[in-house]
């Protein structure tokens, strides 16, 4: 995007948001602005009042928020943008919403001493509630969303929000700064939309959340859970749910609600990015999932009266699992992989996933809808701390097991060191060894020639596991093969166990090869020809 798009879409965005009320202060730098306000104001979708002293225009919009009628104040760069903190300070203590619109210098331009350049973001930093640098070639779409989350935590409808407020976003304009060509479709850019709530064929997406959902309320829908979301024990959860979305039958899809923080696979992220489709997310804390800019914020109540019962629907959904699951039961075999690793864990037991590869395994493979969930470090995914979280839900829940592969494992050594004198815990250590990250086989870094591939991605490490079990004071169980798997697993943790699942090592195109082969089984049986 130009500097002029970026500013047509920020407006149009504010607009269609509530917000109807602009006070501009004229300036070099945020020219784009001033051009796309002249033409909403001319087009009759905006009140537009200029001023030339930013302090006043910040009094301004504070009095319109105190009045009732939240509003936009527009500055161009540098002390510009500091004249507006008497009023956001006054907003930000008597909680008015109001949102702070600053033009900035482009992101290369800061911090080298170009002219009329300053930090902006920290000038304004201690007055507002919530801060957002954007830069001009942000996609459309996601520009429009954090502009949404803006208005939402201004105006105090954000669950993330501590009652109205002001916020500020900066945008960082690059030259040229006067349009092009006049900006033709104001009026229909600026639309406030009113989606139907009919009918429509519709699926949740669901992951971790903080929102309380009683699984009843979306028995009538099919449910796309991840492996650590409260819903992935529900009735109407959907077995092998990524492979399903590649389907004919996702192409039906029309509208998708979106209940939690979704992570885990570019399928759901494809799906929550078209454009043809009515995607609502339910408001979370600390923040809802919009990545693509695309979705209608909205609470959980109206979240759960559009997910819309169809039982025709959801019968559908759940034939196709089950011709998936069939195929995967047909074609796993009884090998040591990582897929039958994932299919052999049971929820009932309280159990903690690793965040790289054998959550994604869950994830494909592992069945649903047996009224229990697996939990999971899925706030930044990472893999670090891994073990240590288990301890301290161990402490709570009397037992834990913790699923990890060998590079989470060595993340959190020091995790199962005893402290001497300190009652211990019951933990089961089930440690996946497939030879360093694996995951990154399965990505696009997969197809990188052998030698980079393992020297800077798979990274495999050298550790005695059974050596380290004997050093820390932990029981130590090695499988050889699935059925030994399974019969360790049966058992209940005593103290700190480990059970050292060993996985042959494999190059980087057999391990893509090896583990996308189940999923084009499935792939095929879901197929129509099929």
């Amino acid at each position: 995007m130009n500097s002029a798009h970026s500013a047509r879409t920020v407006i149009a965005a504010l607009v269609r948001a509530g917000i109807s009320t602009f006070v501009l202060c004229p300036g070099s730098r945020s020219a784009p602005f001033a051009y796309a306000l002249y033409e909403a104001e001319r087009a009759g979708v905006i009140v537009l009042h200029v001023e030339t002293d930013e302090r006043v225009a910040g009094f301004v919009a504070l009095g319109s928020g105190l009045a009732g009628r939240p509003a936009a104040v527009v500055t161009t760069s540098g002390t510009a943008v500091a004249n507006l903190h008497p009023a956001l300070e006054e907003a930000h203590r008597a909680g008015v919403a109001l949102v702070a619109v600053t033009a900035d210098r482009p992101h290369g331009m800061r911090g080298v001493g170009a002219s009329q350049t300053t930090d902006q973001m920290a000038v304004l930093a201690g007055s507002v509630r919530a801060q957002f640098d954007l830069p001009t070639d942000m996609k459309t779409q996601q520009l429009r969303g954090i502009v949404l989350r803006a208005v939402r935590i201004a105006t105090g409808e954000a669950l993330e929000a501590a009652g109205p407020g002001p916020v500020q976003l900066n945008v960082g304009f690059e030259p040229p700064l006067v349009p092009e060509e006049s900006w033709g479709t104001v009026a229909q850019d600026c639309a406030i939309e009113v989606p139907e709530a009919g009918e429509a064929r519709t699926v949740v997406v669901a992951a971790p959340s903080h929102l309380a959902v009683d699984p009843a309320d979306l028995a009538g829908v099919p449910v796309l859970a991840e492996p650590s979301s409260p819903l992935w024990g529900s009735a109407s959860a959907i077995a092998c749910h990524p492979i399903l979305l590649r389907s004919e039958l996702a192409k039906h899809i029309e509208r998708v609600v979106v209940i939690g923080h979704p992570t885990l696979t570019r399928d759901v992220s494809a799906l929550l990015a078209r454009t043809d489709i009515d995607v609502v997310v339910a408001d979370d804390v600390p923040i809802y999932t919009d990545v693509a800019g695309t979705a209608r914020v909205v609470s959980l109540e109206k979240a759960l009266a559009l997910a819309t019962w169809d039982a025709r629907w959801l019968g559908q959904w759940q034939a196709l699992a089950r011709k998936a699951v069939a195929a995967i039961e047909e074609q796993a075999g009884e090998g040591l992989t990582f897929a039958n690793v994932a299919r052999s864990l049971d929820p009932a037991v309280p159990t903690l996933l690793g965040a790289s590869s054998i959550i994604r395994e869950v994830n494909l493979f592992a069945q649903v809808g047996r009224g229990h969930a697996f939990l999971a470090n899925r706030g930044l995914a990472g893999i670090d701390g891994t073990m240590s979280t288990a301890i301290g839900m161990a402490l709570v829940r009397g037992s834990m097991r913790v699923v990890v592969g060998d590079l989470t494992f060595i993340h959190d050594l020091g995790s199962l060191v005893h402290t001497a004198g300190q009652e211990g815990v019951n933990l089961d250590v089930v440690v996946i060894d497939d030879h360093g990250g694996s995951i990154f086989a399965t990505l696009e870094h997969g197809g990188a020639p052998e030698p980079l591939y393992s020297r800077v991605f798979a990274t495999a490490k050298e550790i005695d596991v059974e050596a380290y079990s004997r050093a820390v004071g932990a029981a130590f169980v090695r499988v050889g093969s699935l059925a030994e798997l399974r019969e360790a697993l049966a058992a209940q943790a005593k103290g700190v166990r480990i059970v050292y699942v060993d996985l042959e090592s494999h190059t980087a195109a057999q391990l893509k090869s090896g583990r996308g082969e189940l999923q084009r089984v499935v792939e095929n049986a879901i197929s129509p020809q099929s």
